[in-house]
């Protein structure tokens, strides 16, 4: 959808010149407000193909967005329309004007009115309004357009003054409208007059209103600006006699589409426009009749008459009378500034009519040209023509060159030579694009300071107004700068050794186009030197001096490249190389003993297929032929020559071992099997270190326990085959048992210790509670010896006896006497329990009845000391208490002589 702009209205009533009468207060707005008008603000909308604007009294507006005064600011600046950059302030008005609307959407409408009341005396009552709009063109139906509606009605009963409604769209018959830009949708039409006049309404309240919509499908706006004006008469056409000019001016109401001028008899058609000037004057008395046809839709058709009035001559306008331009410059309108309430006429021949639109000089030639001006009251005089002086300058030719368009920055000097044409008492202004500028006619030299790319300026200037310029760019290059790279880290024999140039003129200046290198005292003169691997490690000094095209000379840049030494590879392999041994590959590379900072960091190793990276790696290789490689890298990443050699892997011996488990007391064989026939040494390790034999050994063992052993079988390449073997030598530990005294038919707990791990057999079974366990019990009542047979798991057998003598019990045995002399007989004193459970205690007394000696073990007996002493040689008193095997307690007391 297109845009269309209308250029904001204002509308202006103004007076004709003859016959002031009282207006109604404020409707010029001169008051600098709103006063005596009512504000509206609604909405519009289509009903049908008709437009419809709806407002609702709304006196919250004032000085808003959307009923706003418009006046110059406080410097007296007029502001501008934003599209169409006309004044906003009515140029033929007083000190402010309105707006009304915005440039907002959403179908929009504002309106603003004033009721008065037609003087009783004036039947006829006329005033010119100006305006200005500004509207979006839609490309919509027209009554879909935003549009600038005017009309006036009776207040009292609403009835429309004919031919007072004026209904604006972008579209519509009035010409006048612009656009904003080329292919732009806004238009605007700048500031217009148009005459209202009221006939027949004397006495009567009038009610006249002015509407803004925007379109009513919500999308485009539309506004306007409007202002009226200062006067109110019942004139609508004016003749003036201009005595001073001797002229008759003859105008007519704004605002219609033709106009014709009769004389007063009607016998004399006079002119078509709405304007007159007949000089000299065919009459300076009587009146004139014109005919007033309007644009479509705009008013009614009508005649009215003027009368010859004299009137006095205005000031010619102010504004500037000389002006300068350049040949060919697309010049501005001239301008001037009218008085309030006249218009401007502009000429460029006295002798033809005078034009509203203002000039525009011709600047095709150059020259002395001369424009006219003058200004006409509205419906009065004009005054004067005012002469304007425009001179067309000739544009200078600007040209120039200079001794050289580069150079080297060192002691440099530029010689520009002018060679600019077409002059008319020419300026030649340099601007050397450093800063400097220089005023001469001549020739002129330069040295720039810094260096770069400088855009060298001559202006030339004619009668200092038209100006043309060349520029032209100047190089200044600064000292290059030498610079050159090469590879990272430079090892001996290895590395290819490039040089390659990087010098360089700051910021690509020039170009470089001669080298000097001298590498390690030898010279070269191309860029990049042909490449080499340096034979030997150490020290390469390298410089190079560069120069530009124009000849300018680097600094010397001086670089020492290292060499890195070169590794050595070795390594060694200790024998026996064999299948089932870890082959220790050991590094014994090197580098020179004198070589700082250099070490050997890294190991690549290639067995046959397979790689290792540690110093010394170790594996298991197969039998077989082997190619090894080793290659040595320090931390500067240089590589050895790879070392090479072959070896071989030689197999394995396999054995056998033929040997089991057994117990003490035997005879144990071991026997070893050569499985490959390749073992030439047998060595035995029974815990006591490797003795040589053959593959067969012998053993008698005394003892149970641990007795590992290890079997080395060795072939003559030194490849062994080791059986390391555990050997368990058991024993049986059953033990029937100490001989043992017990009363008659008094139970005998047996037990033969010897564990679960054991089969038991005792015999013969009389009295025995189980003949087959490790615990019997023997009840009987004679003297009987068991014999008891025990067998291991493990094949070891063991046999022993017990005899159990019986009496008649029970009792407790205490000697009358003993001699601790610590001879082995009789040392100590004990109380031996006869067919007893336990013994409960055994106590010793002196004669004083002091406890020497207590114990509760029938095992333990008293020594003959007392606290460590020996005790005197004299009788004591014992008393022993037991519990025999039914539960009765059983106390024995008597006397002991103690005996050395």
């Amino acid at each position: 959808m297109r845009f269309f702009i209308l250029t904001l209205f204002s509308i202006l009533l103004y007076t004709a010149v003859q016959a002031q009468n009282t207006c109604p207060p404020n409707i010029d707005f001169e008051q600098g407000d709103f006063s005596h008008w009512d504000f509206s603000t609604g909405t519009t909308y289509s009903s049908g193909v008709q437009n419809v604007i709806d407002l609702k009294p709304d006196a919250t507006d004032t000085m808003s967005i959307r009923h706003k005064i418009i006046s110059a600011d406080p410097s007296g600046v007029i502001p501008l329309d934003p599209y169409g950059k006309f004044p906003q302030l009515c140029p033929y008005g007083g000190k402010y004007s309105v707006k009304l609307g915005n440039d907002d959407v959403n179908a929009q409408a504002e309106g603003i009115s004033y009721t008065f009341n037609v003087p009783t005396t004036e039947d006829t009552f006329s005033f010119t309004y100006f305006y200005a709009v500004v509207f979006q063109d839609p490309q919509h139906s027209p009554y879909e357009q935003p549009r600038f509606f005017v009309t006036a009605y009776e207040t009292g009963t609403g009835n429309l003054i004919n031919c007072a409604s004026y209904n604006y769209i972008s579209n519509g018959q009035i010409p006048g409208f612009k656009h904003t830009a080329p292919n732009s949708d806004i238009l605007y039409k700048e500031w217009s007059p148009v005459s209202i006049q009221f006939v027949g309404l004397a006495g009567k309240q009038v009610t006249l209103e002015f509407k803004t919509g925007d379109c009513t499908l919500g999308g485009h706006f539309g506004y306007a600006y409007l202002d009226v004006g200062s006067g109110c008469s019942n004139i609508l056409a004016t003749a003036p006699y201009c005595i001073e000019t001797n002229a008759l001016l003859l105008n007519a109401p704004y605002g219609f589409k033709y106009y014709t001028w009769y004389n007063e008899d009607y016998s004399k058609i006079l002119g078509t426009s709405q304007n007159l000037t007949l000089s000299p004057p065919p009459v300076t008395t009587g009146k004139f009749w014109v005919d007033l046809e309007p644009y479509p839709g705009y008013g009614c058709r009508d005649t009215v008459y003027s009368i010859v009035t004299p009137l006095p001559v205005p000031d010619t306008p102010k504004g500037k009378t000389l002006y300068y331009f350049c040949q060919h410059e697309n010049a501005p309108p001239l301008e001037a500034t009218a008085a309030i309430n006249s218009d401007l006429l502009w000429y460029t021949d006295t002798l033809q009519p005078g034009s509203a639109e203002p000039l525009i000089p011709a600047t095709n030639k150059a020259g002395t040209f001369y424009y006219y001006v003058s200004q006409k009251v509205l419906f009065g005089c004009e005054s004067f023509k005012k002469k304007l002086t425009v001179h067309v300058e000739p544009v200078p030719v600007a040209a120039f060159s200079a001794s050289s368009t580069s150079g080297c920055q060192e002691d440099n000097v530029f010689t520009f030579f002018n060679h600019s044409t077409n002059l008319s008492n020419p300026t030649l202004q340099w601007d050397f694009g450093d800063t400097s500028t220089l005023l001469t006619k001549d020739t002129v030299q330069h040295s720039f300071k810094d260096y770069g790319r400088f855009s060298v300026t001559l202006k030339v200037t004619n009668s200092g107004v038209c100006e043309n310029t060349q520029q032209a760019i100047i190089t200044v290059v600064p000292k290059p700068v030498a610079d050159f790279i090469y590879p990272g880290t430079v090892c001996q024999n290895e590395t290819v050794l490039s040089l390659t140039d990087q010098s360089n003129v700051p910021q690509q200046l020039s170009n470089i186009n001669t080298w000097q290198w001298m590498i390690n005292g030898t010279p070269d003169n191309v860029q990049n030197p042909a490449s080499f691997i340096p034979p030997a490690a150490g020290p390469i000094p390298v410089s190079l001096v560069v120069t530009t095209d124009e000849g300018c000379v680097s600094d010397t840049v001086t670089k020492t490249i290292e060499v890195r030494n070169q590794p050595v590879a070795a390594y060694r392999l200790d024998p026996p190389l064999c299948d089932n041994k870890t082959l220790h590959l050991q590094d014994a590379s090197w580098l020179p003993a004198t070589v700082t900072g250099e070490v050997i960091n890294t190991w690549k190793w290639q067995v046959n297929n397979t790689s290792f990276t540690a110093q010394n790696p170790a594996t298991v290789f197969a039998e077989g032929d082997y190619a090894l490689t080793l290659q040595a890298t320090t931390n500067y990443g240089c590589n050895s020559i790879p070392k090479d050699s072959f070896f071989h892997v030689f197999p394995h011996p396999s054995t056998s071992l033929h040997v089991s488990d057994s117990c003490v007391y035997r005879t144990i064989k071991y026997t070893a099997t050569d499985l490959t026939g390749l073992v030439s040494e047998w060595y035995w390790d029974l815990g006591n270190g490797q003795k040589k034999g053959n593959h067969e050994l012998t053993k008698y063992f005394m003892n149970e326990g641990d007795n590992a052993f290890t079997l080395y079988a060795k072939t003559i390449h030194g490849c062994t085959d080791t059986i390391h073997r555990p050997l368990t030598i058991f024993k049986n530990k059953a033990f029937a048992g100490y001989d043992t005294l017990a009363a008659k038919n008094q139970p005998v707990q047996l037990n033969a210790n010897g564990g679960n791990n054991n089969h038991y057999t005792w015999s013969p079974p009389i009295g025995l509670s189980d003949t087959h366990i490790e615990n019997p019990v023997a009840t009987y009542d004679r003297e009987l010896r068991y014999r008891l047979d025990a067998v291991t798991n493990e094949g070891c057998d063991a046999h022993s006896t017990i005899l159990i003598k019986r009496y008649l019990g029970p009792d407790i045995l205490i000697p009358t006497g003993f001699t601790p002399n610590r001879d082995g007989k009789n040392d100590a004193l004990k109380a031996i329990p006869v067919g007893m459970k336990s013994l409960d205690y055994f106590a010793v007394y002196n004669r004083y009845g002091e406890r020497v000696f207590y114990t509760r073990d029938f095992t333990k007996g008293w020594d003959g000391t007392i606290n460590g002493m020996p005790a005197a040689l004299t009788a004591y008193a014992v008393v022993a208490e037991a519990t025999d095997y039914t539960g009765k307690k059983f106390i024995k007391r008597g006397t002991v002589v103690l005996i050395r």
